[in-house]
Formats: C-alpha cells, sequence, structure tokens
C-alpha cells in the first residue's frame, strides 16, 4: 500500500494507549488506563493522512426496520464519512457518541470507511451497518470504545466489529464514558438481542509480537464477553501469518478465541488486522442472517470450530517458550476462516417430524421414496416435496429437494430390457418351462440360469379346483390372464405386475368351486415376503379375490372379481423410508370383470379390465392420499394354424398398465423455523395421476422351419412409456430362432 496510508503509533505512548488496527499501525497500550480523560488514555497520531473529502455532508441516517436476511452490524471505529464507504446503501444508522447526534464525520474517516467497506463490500452482502463514531479531537479513548461498543449491541447489532488493538485487554472498573462503567458497557453487549448477545470481533495488532495482556486478559474479567469474542489475525493468502499481524503465542486462552483471516483488502487499498477483523464480522452476519436462532456463542463458536487448519504451521510442533507447542495454534489460533465451511451443514441433516426442531425426526439421506410405473411422472414432476426444510446439529435450516429422492423403482428403459431377455432364447435369463401331469394333478415350474421363476401345482377334487402358486415379485403370475390364456411369448407380459415387483416373492392360492354346468365360484389370496436383510423397508402386500365366473358357451367364459389390497408401508407398490415413508395400514378396493374366448378357424383371446380405488394414511412428510383411483387394461388375441400351418401362430396384445388415474396427495412440509425452536410447516398438494397414459401394441408371429427348428418374431411399440406424456415413443423388436438337437 502507499506510504502515505501508513499509520505509526507515536513511539512514547505509555501502556494506556489504544490505537486503531489498519494499514499497518503498531500496537499500542491495553487501554486499561486510571481514569477518563487522562492524557494519556489514547492519543493517536498518524503520520499521514488522505487528503479531507470534498463531498457534500452526509445526511442523517435513519433507522431502517430489519429485513431479512440482513444482519445489523456495529462498526464502531474513529469516524466515517458516508459517502465514501462502499454499497452505502447499508448503512442504516450512525452515532457521534461525544454529541449524540448522527454526524459521524470529522478526523480519521479514511480508517472507519475502510473497516465499513470490508464489511459491507464482501461477497455475502447481509451485512447492514451502524455507525459509532468516538473519536474526539484525533483522540480514541478507551472509554469512549467501550461505550460504542455497548451502544452498538444496545441498538440492535449482532455483531460488533471494533478494530482497535489491545481489545483483549481488561479495563481499569472504574473507567466510564457518559455516566456508564466500561463493565456496564461490555455487559450490554452479553445481555443484547434478547439475551443471544453479539459477537464481539477485536483486532490482535500490527506489531508482529504475541499479544499480551499485561496480566489483565479480558477473559478473566469479562469471561462471558469473552465466550462471544473472535480476536483477529492477518494472514499472507498462503496459510501464513502475515509478519506485521500480532499473534496469540503460548496463551491458550487466546488461541481459543483467535481466528486468521486475509490482512490486505486491495479493493479499498488497506492493510491491517482492521480489515481482518472487518472480514470475520462479515462472516459472522453471514451465520447470523442465515440463522438468527443463533445466539452470539453458536455463531462465533461455528467460526472457531470450522476454521482450516491446512497450513503447514499446524504440522509443526517447535514453537513457544517451551519449543513444543504447535506452531499453527501459537500464530493462527484456531484456523484460518473457512465461511464455506462454517456456513455447511454440521452433522446430519434431519427432516424435522414433531412440532420442534430438538425433538428430531427422519435422516435426509435415508429419506426415499421407491415408485411402481403406475405414478408415472407424477411425483417427480410436482413442486410439493421442493424447498423442503431440513435441519442440522445446530438446528440451522437449510433447503433441500427431496423430489431427487423420489425415483422409479424401475426406470422403463431397464424394464423393456428385462423383458426383452427373457424372450431371448440366447439370454442367461430366458426361461424353461417344465410341467408334471399325474392324473387330477398337475405341477408346472418356470425357471432360468439363475432359479426358479414361479411355480403353478393344480389339483382336482370332484367340483373344486385348488391352485397353489408362488413367484418371484418381477415375475408374470402364473395364475394371470395372459398366463392363462395360452398365448404365445410376448415381450408386453415378461414382468411382473406394478403391485408386485417390489418384492421378492409372492405365494398365493386360489380355488374354484363349480355351481353348476356354467358357473363357477372363485376365491384367491397372496402374500409378499421381502428379505429383510435387503434393506431397511417394511412394505408388505396381501389381497384377497372373490368372483364368479359365468360360461354359456364352453368356448366363452365371463369372470368377474371384487377384492381388496392391504398394503404396510406402500401403496400401489411404491414403498418409502424416513420422511418419505407411507403409513403403516393402506387399503385400496378393486373390481374387474375377464373374458376369454375360443373361437372357430383357430382364434382365441382374452381380455381383463381392473379398477382399484380408496385412500391412504400418511407418514413423515405425506399427510394422506385421497381419492385414489387406478386401472389396468390388457387384451390378447391369437391365430393358431391348422393342417400344414399348425405350426404358426399369429398374435395381437394391447395393453395397459396399471396408471393411476386419480388421486390428490397431501403434504405438510417444513419449511423453516422459529426462534424458540417450532417447526414451521406449509400444507401442499398434489396430483398422482401421471402426465401421459402408456400403450403397448405387439405383434408376435411364430412358425416351424421343421420339427427341430422354429422362428419367433416380436415387435413392441410403447405410446408414452412410463406413463410419461413427453416421453417418445419406444419401439422393440426381437427375432429368435431355436433349433433342438
Amino acid at each position: 500500500m502507499d506510504s502515505r496510508y501508513r499509520l505509526l503509533l507515536s513511539a512514547g505512548f505509555v501502556v494506556s494507549a489504544i490505537s486503531l488496527e489498519g494499514c499497518s499501525s503498531g500496537g499500542g497500550g491495553g487501554g486499561g488506563g486510571t481514569s477518563e480523560g487522562a492524557p494519556d488514555q489514547g492519543v493517536y497520531t498518524p503520520m499521514s493522512q488522505p487528503a479531507p473529502s470534498t463531498s457534500e455532508p452526509a445526511p442523517a441516517v435513519s433507522v431502517a426496520p430489519a429485513r431479512a436476511p440482513f444482519v445489523r452490524v456495529g462498526v464502531v471505529d474513529s469516524s466515517f464519512d458516508v459517502a465514501a464507504i462502499a454499497n452505502n446503501q447499508r448503512v442504516v444508522d450512525s452515532l457521534n457518541v461525544h454529541t449524540g447526534s448522527t454526524d459521524v464525520r470529522g478526523g480519521n474517516e479514511w480508517h472507519g470507511n475502510v473497516v465499513a467497506s470490508t464489511i459491507s463490500g464482501g461477497a455475502l452482502g447481509v451485512a447492514e451497518l451502524d455507525l459509532i463514531k468516538i473519536e474526539q479531537d484525533g483522540v480514541n479513548r478507551s472509554s469512549a470504545i467501550n461505550y460504542g461498543v455497548g451502544q452498538a449491541a444496545a441498538r440492535g447489532a449482532q455483531v460488533v466489529n471494533a478494530s482497535f488493538s489491545q481489545r483483549f485487554v481488561a479495563n481499569d472498573p472504574r473507567l466510564g464514558f457518559n455516566g456508564v462503567s466500561s463493565s456496564e458497557s461490555l455487559a450490554q453487549v452479553v445481555n443484547a438481542n434478547g439475551g443471544k448477545g453479539a459477537v464481539y470481533v477485536i483486532s490482535a495488532g500490527n506489531n508482529g509480537q504475541a499479544m499480551d495482556t499485561q496480566g489483565q486478559p479480558l477473559y478473566a474479567a469479562e469471561p462471558a464477553l469473552y465466550d462471544m469474542t473472535l480476536i483477529a489475525v492477518g494472514t499472507d493468502g498462503k496459510g501464513n501469518l502475515h509478519p506485521s499481524s500480532a499473534y496469540p503465542g503460548d496463551d491458550t486462552r487466546l488461541q481459543a478465541r483467535t481466528i486468521a483471516t486475509d490482512y490486505v483488502n486491495r479493493e479499498v487499498g488497506a492493510q491491517g488486522t482492521s480489515i481482518s477483523a472487518a472480514r470475520i464480522s462479515e462472516y459472522a452476519a453471514g451465520i447470523l442472517s442465515r440463522w438468527p436462532h443463533l445466539d452470539a456463542r453458536q455463531a462465533s463458536q461455528r467460526l472457531l470450530d470450522t476454521a482450516s487448519r491446512e497450513s503447514a504451521l499446524f504440522d509443526r510442533n517447535d514453537c513457544g517458550a517451551s519449543g513444543t507447542d504447535n506452531c499453527g495454534s501459537f500464530y493462527l489460533g484456531q484456523g484460518e476462516a473457512d465461511i464455506e465451511a462454517a456456513l455447511a451443514p454440521q452433522g446430519e441433516l434431519v427432516v424435522a417430524g414433531q412440532a420442534r426442531v430438538d425433538e428430531g425426526g427422519d435422516l435426509a439421506r435415508s429419506s426415499y421414496l421407491q415408485l411402481s410405473s403406475a405414478y408415472g411422472d407424477a411425483v417427480r414432476q410436482s413442486e410439493a416435496l421442493r424447498d423442503v426444510a431440513v435441519f442440522d446439529g445446530l438446528g440451522r435450516d437449510y433447503r433441500m429437494n427431496l423430489g431427487q429422492q423420489v425415483q422409479p423403482r424401475v426406470d422403463h428403459a431397464t424394464q423393456m430390457r428385462r423383458q426383452m431377455e427373457r424372450l431371448s432364447l440366447t439370454s442367461a435369463r430366458a426361461p424353461i418351462t417344465q410341467s408334471v401331469d399325474v392324473d387330477t394333478y398337475r405341477f408346472t415350474t418356470r425357471s432360468d440360469g439363475g432359479g426358479l421363476l414361479s411355480s403353478r401345482f393344480d389339483a382336482a377334487y370332484g367340483p373344486t379346483t385348488l391352485s397353489l402358486y408362488s413367484f418371484a415379485g418381477g415375475e408374470v403370475n402364473p395364475m394371470s390372464a395372459y398366463s392363462e390364456s395360452g398365448l404365445m411369448p410376448m415381450m408386453s407380459f415378461q414382468s411382473g405386475s406394478e403391485l408386485t415387483q417390489a418384492f421378492d416373492s409372492v405365494n398365493g392360492v386360489t380355488s374354484r368351486y363349480a355351481l353348476g354346468e356354467h358357473w363357477d365360484l372363485t376365491a384367491s389370496h397372496w402374500a409378499s415376503t421381502l428379505d429383510d436383510s435387503a434393506g431397511a423397508s417394511d412394505y408388505r402386500a396381501r389381497r384377497s379375490d372373490v368372483g364368479v365366473s359365468w360360461q354359456p358357451l364352453p368356448s366363452f367364459a365371463i369372470d368377474t372379481f371384487l377384492g381388496s389390497l392391504d398394503e404396510r408401508q406402500g401403496l400401489l407398490g411404491a414403498s418409502g423410508a424416513g420422511a418419505l415413508g407411507l403409513g403403516e395400514e393402506n387399503r385400496m378396493t378393486f373390481a374387474g370383470i375377464g373374458l376369454t374366448a375360443k373361437l372357430s378357424a383357430g382364434i382365441s383371446g382374452f381380455a381383463e379390465l381392473e379398477q382399484g380405488q380408496g385412500s391412504a394414511s400418511g407418514r413423515g412428510l405425506l399427510a394422506s392420499v385421497d381419492d385414489i383411483v387406478a386401472r389396468k387394461v390388457e387384451m390378447g388375441l391369437q391365430w393358431q394354424g391348422s393342417g400344414r400351418r399348425a405350426d404358426e401362430r399369429l398374435a395381437f396384445t394391447l395393453r395397459q398398465p396399471l396408471r393411476i388415474e386419480g388421486a390428490e396427495a397431501s403434504f405438510e412440509v417444513p419449511v423453516g423455523r422459529q426462534l424458540d425452536g417450532t417447526v414451521v410447516r406449509e400444507s401442499r398438494s398434489a396430483s398422482l395421476a401421471p402426465s401421459g397414459r402408456e400403450i403397448d401394441i405387439e405383434l408376435g408371429y411364430a412358425f416351424k422351419t421343421g420339427e427341430r427348428s422354429q422362428w419367433q418374431l416380436n415387435v413392441l411399440h410403447a405410446l408414452e412409456p412410463g406413463h410419461d406424456a413427453s416421453a417418445p415413443s419406444d419401439t422393440a423388436a426381437m427375432v429368435n430362432y431355436a433349433y433342438s438337437f
């Protein structure tokens, strides 16, 4: 910096002198002088000053109402020229402690300006300034400084910046100003803001020596104030102490409250620990602006706890009088200020589950929701889970988009690939079906290289037919209309139902009782099992159906059914955990009708319509889901050749996978907190109906070219796959050739 800005103390000052800590100013005495008005009570004699300001007198600054996220910072300094301060629109008030007016001009305006500009010009941009002038006739008295510090706090400052040396030294308890003792003034800092106090930021000094409390440490005289004090030392930008900066030395109590940052601010053309203190004040304001529930102790401690110790000084233990002190602590205290680390969460982020933050909740990272394809893109496109407030170990709230933790259980591309693998004869996942018939019993299995996929046991006892079955949740139900139809293998049906895909296995029983020649009663029940070791989910489901089958013709039957689906911690194939969990007991009622026909000329087919409705309870953020309607439609038609063409089959299928036609989800979302810890919640709603409607259209053709060889062709075209209106249509084609030896 230009030498005309270098500020030095007169060599003859005694220990009670006070110096401004800016622009390489030297360290003065401790401010522990005898009494108010003593001639050695802080005379400041600069060698040179910048040219006097030629600007018009600054208008009086009025108090502005609190405006989040700004934080009031009291800047206690010599004097100020408001017009010369960076971002001076942030100056909201001012006080001349000598006159009681708002006119803070005159004297060493330059020092006050660079300190104020460093605070208001920082990257965080959250500080509003209350300028407190304490200089009179070129003198900065310790008593006036203390009074100004107390006034700043009493006027609502949450951070008080005092860029003076030796503020870590205790004052004579008799010292006072305007009838207020120094102890009373400093107590105002401790008791400010409803008992939360104000962060008190002071300079270490610029004498390049260890700080000297002269046997009168502030931590002994004012322990409560010291717990919210930050002592700023300056660094050279390379992790080292600036050679002109004072440092805590081997005093562990000073080390505990010392924090380092840049010594130089080139933007305002100044250097010194006054600049370091100003930067720390801005950082403290940044913390308090985001989380006003923190008190001064917590906010200042956060900066100390997150200070960087990357400096090589912390790797050395050969400092101090003993030669064994850690050099980082000796010179930099707790380390270099790292505002990003200070603003980052402490510990695990939690989604509040109770009325108050301190009553806990669910870990954000463990909160997730897996959806079946019935939901399509509905929840992911919703805004209901954006900007959710989550809380760290200090009760600080952060914004999080929990919608990113809502994912489909299986995306459409993966599902399509699996379906093709099931149909490919060259795939290790191609299923092999085997059957054994003994009198009125039949046992059928379907397996691949990985093990059993499904099994079915049928037994007939007079008018009763009983079927026991089991299948992996992601596989075709052996009792489904498609499986019963005898249709050739089709890609569209090579996957499990949306209601069962989440489960390791599904086990069920179906019975059919003949009431006569044309009528049957049917009943079925299945229940899911889930490997608990696979995760923390307790999702379970079971379904029971009763129905009537009417067969007016031997080749034509109509099946009707009515049933209920009971799900625990799940809904229509979706399951969640933590704050995105679902209710304990949810029930849907289903009704459906199915048709099967075997017509002349080798034509057969089936069709099935199923619709469910109900409501669900919530857990975590989800309060409830109301007016649920879900629907599935499937149909298939097949031609089987005869005569010379007996080995030819041509099939056509049309399928709409299960889709939520309508449902309204209600969420109670935390969006912030009050100062007393009460969680602020917002009611949000979202439709669970997806934007699109998937329709799978498939054509299949199979024929034999000899007794041992067979060809099969499948072409599948999916409209709005994944029930996503914006998704492009998807087409898949497969050709299979088989030859048996």
